[in-house]
């Protein structure tokens, strides 16, 4: 009889290893227009493209205007499963718009939400697209809290049903068994487990219907009959949550007449709750929801049978001898473990199927906030299966085998492990509880991103992010690629977003890598990463037509100096365009095989000359222009088509400080030196001031664009020089 659970078990884990499967949610794929894209004509109509099908009644999008945050009138279709399409009565007029749009997915029932932008004949307010992944939006604390109290209840109410049917005793009485008669006063003990039973099978009714309740109002936006309806009724993800409550209700009310049926409505409760959760729309799907519920069963019957073992037990315990208690270890914890420790292999079987596929990779468990969650969930787990051990494996045996008497410090010791473990249990189950709260795992957003990048770059620049008060954005070139990044700083590490951009501004498919960081995708020509703290800057080395080029990019900036990076900002632009005259020489590439040199001398108001590497020059005052190429004749023409030439308009700094970030302050040859950052991510463009503190002048720039990598040098400051047309010389 000892050797069926074994051989059950075994059996099982042998099932749950299939491959791994791909979990997904209604994750965005792509829409028309683009995010951030800047539209010369408003759009006849607006698409979202989605990787699931959606619960149309329960997925909606709607278009604001940024400038006022009013809501356009639309009309929404759905003209195929994974697509929503908007319609505006009128054409949209020149500003920007937001589209926010909300899905709920009809294989698992979670709801998602987003949003993105665009302009007509003016800028996106923003850029890309951002979807909510915290897993606390939308009062998501509550749903977390009655899903682990589900969880919590269900687990207890299997074992307890279940339990005695494995656990090999004689009469099945367990966790009460008959041979207790005689040392213990069984009766007042098996009342107990009885009320208990009931109490958690009514828990495990009540929280079913709350969080079934909670999740309904969350997708439908409140929990109007026609709501519910949509959210339980219209899919297999609402009709496996009401087979959840239908099963536990039923199971509640017929335990103490048949049990063989309670367990078996219990268990198939705990199938209900795999289907209608993140399995549901994994691929290959039944495998998944089958590795789920073998993992449910397993965690019900070994963390569940411990919960149930204190509950019964610990109340009677306080006030029994040794014997008494040394009788409980040997007829009710022992016979216990030969089923807990399979049901624990089983457990770690299918936990590792769960944790390939929810991840997708291995660093995904540190890098992202899902696979931290997870990390402390496994963590947990080993705690328990760590004080099992060591009261099952080492102190029982010494205590059932002392003669005449154990050790008293080692019975105490036992004894406190094993209540000790349903309270980290608890932990376990709240970590569950949280995982899945979360909308998207990492694996779910890789294989989004991964659809996003198959269908390639559609956007010609794309739109890039701006970056947060505290994040450093600068970029640099390497080889023929602009490398920018996104740096934040933390107490523990420096962590942010590196993006590729080929010459046209478009995500570049070269590869890449950022040497001592831990790296992941993030889409097409994107990595997050992070670095140890005492990093000083983000080496970024990219590999071309079999070169590595290597960008530095400086992770150093004062945080709380963006107000005053901004003023010296303006200080230093209305230095330079308050000069009589100044020479700046300018150093231009595009990538390996391209150079070019270019010395202008700026004269005020409207005159200027200059001279490249190719002996090309050129003199120009006000709209007027004369240029010659080596061997040729001067040839007079127009500035600019007729613009005037103005020495104030070569200066334009603030108009590309849509962002500013005070890089530090050097000394050298006796004067204080600051060096700034400042970005604008509609151009785009980034530029890096080395600016005079006691005069305001601008000593040296740096100007990365796609396919435009320029290095100036100011100098001659204010001296005389005559610039004359070249026929009056």
């Amino acid at each position: 009889m000892a050797r069926r659970p074994l051989c059950l078990f075994a059996v099982l884990a042998v099932t749950a290893l299939t491959p791994a499967p791909a979990f997904g949610h209604a994750a965005f794929v792509a829409s028309t227009p683009d995010p951030g894209a800047q539209l010369d004509d408003p759009p006849s109509a607006l698409t979202l493209g989605f990787t699931e099908p959606l619960n149309r009644q329960l997925s909606t999008a709607a278009v604001f205007r940024v400038a006022d945050g009013k809501r356009v009138a639309a009309a929404v279709r759905a003209p195929t499963v994974r697509q929503l399409v908007v319609k505006t009565p009128k054409p949209l007029g020149k500003g920007a718009y937001r589209v926010q749009w909300h899905t709920v997915s009809t294989q698992d029932g979670h709801a998602l939400e987003g949003s993105y932008s665009f302009g007509v004949r003016v800028a996106a307010a923003g850029g890309e697209h951002t979807v909510e992944q915290s897993p606390l939006a939308r009062g998501g604390w509550l749903r977390v809290v009655l899903r682990g109290l589900l969880y919590a209840a269900a687990l207890v109410l299997v074992a307890a049903l279940l339990l005695p049917l494995l656990v090999p005793v004689a009469g099945r009485r367990w966790p009460v068994p008959d041979r207790l008669r005689g040392v213990i006063d069984v009766e007042p003990v098996r009342d107990r487990v009885g009320r208990r039973t009931a109490d958690v099978a009514g828990l495990a009714v009540g929280a079913a219907v709350a969080a079934t309740l909670a999740e309904a109002a969350d997708a439908a936006g409140g929990l109007s009959p026609v709501g519910l309806a949509d959210f339980l009724l219209a899919n297999e993800a609402g009709v496996g949550r009401v087979l959840v409550v239908i099963a536990l209700g039923a199971a509640t009310l017929t335990w103490q007449r048949w049990r063989r049926t309670a367990a078996a409505l219990s268990i198939l409760a705990l199938g209900a709750i795999a289907a209608s959760g993140h399995a549901a729309s994994a691929t290959p799907r039944l495998p998944s929801i089958f590795n789920d519920w073998l993992h449910l069963v397993a965690v019900s019957v070994w963390l569940g049978g411990i919960a149930l073992l204190v509950m019964t037990w610990a109340p009677a315990l306080r006030r029994a001898d040794q014997a008494e208690r040394l009788a409980v270890a040997r007829e009710v914890l022992a016979p216990f473990g030969r089923v807990a420790l399979p049901a624990f292999v089983l457990v770690v079987l299918t936990g590792l199927v769960s944790l390939a596929a929810e991840l997708g990779r291995l660093d995904a468990l540190w890098t992202t906030s899902y696979g931290r969650v997870l990390a402390v969930k496994v963590s947990l787990v080993a705690l328990v299966a760590a004080l099992s051990a060591v009261h099952a494996l080492r102190l029982r045996p010494r205590l059932l085998a002392a003669n005449p008497h154990p050790s008293w410090r080692n019975e105490r010791r036992h004894w406190r492990l094993v209540v000790l473990e349903p309270v980290v249990g608890l932990g376990v189950i709240g970590a569950v509880a949280l995982l899945v709260a979360f909308p998207l795992p990492p694996r779910q957003l890789g294989d989004a991103a991964e659809e996003a990048r198959a269908a390639g770059p559609a956007c010609d620049p794309c739109p890039l992010p701006r970056p947060a008060a505290d994040e450093l954005p600068v970029a640099d070139g390497a080889g023929s690629q602009l490398v920018a990044a996104w740096i934040r700083r933390t107490p523990g590490d420096l962590r942010g977003t590196v993006r590729i951009l080929d010459y046209k501004g478009r995500p570049s498919g070269l590869p890449f890598e950022i040497p001592g960081a831990l790296q992941a995708a993030c889409g097409r020509g994107c990595a997050d990463f992070r670095l140890p703290s005492s990093a000083g800057a983000v080496v970024v080395a990219v590999r071309e037509r079999g070169r590595v080029f290597r960008a530095r990019l400086s992770g150093r900036w004062r945080a709380k100096g963006n107000a005053s990076a901004r003023r010296l900002v303006r200080r230093a632009q209305a230095a330079m365009r308050a000069l009589r005259s100044v020479r700046q020489v300018e150093r231009v590439t595009s990538g390996p095989g391209s150079f070019a040199a270019t010395r202008y001398l700026l004269r005020a108001p409207d005159r200027m000359a200059y001279r490249t590497t190719r002996a090309v020059e050129s003199v120009v005052l006000g709209g007027r222009q004369w240029t010659r190429a080596p061997g040729t004749d001067w040839r007079r023409g127009q500035y600019a088509g007729g613009l005037p030439f103005r020495t104030r308009s070569w200066f334009r700094w603030t108009t590309y400080a849509r962002a500013v970030r005070l890089l530090g302050v050097r000394r050298y040859g006796g004067r204080r030196w600051a060096e700034l950052a400042l970005m604008d991510e509609g151009t785009p463009v980034w530029l890096r001031l080395t600016v005079d503190l006691a005069t305001g002048m601008v000593a040296g720039q740096r100007m990365v664009a796609p396919a435009h990598f320029a290095t100036s040098r100011y100098d001659r400051f204010n001296r005389r020089g005559r610039i004359a047309p070249p026929e009056g010389r």
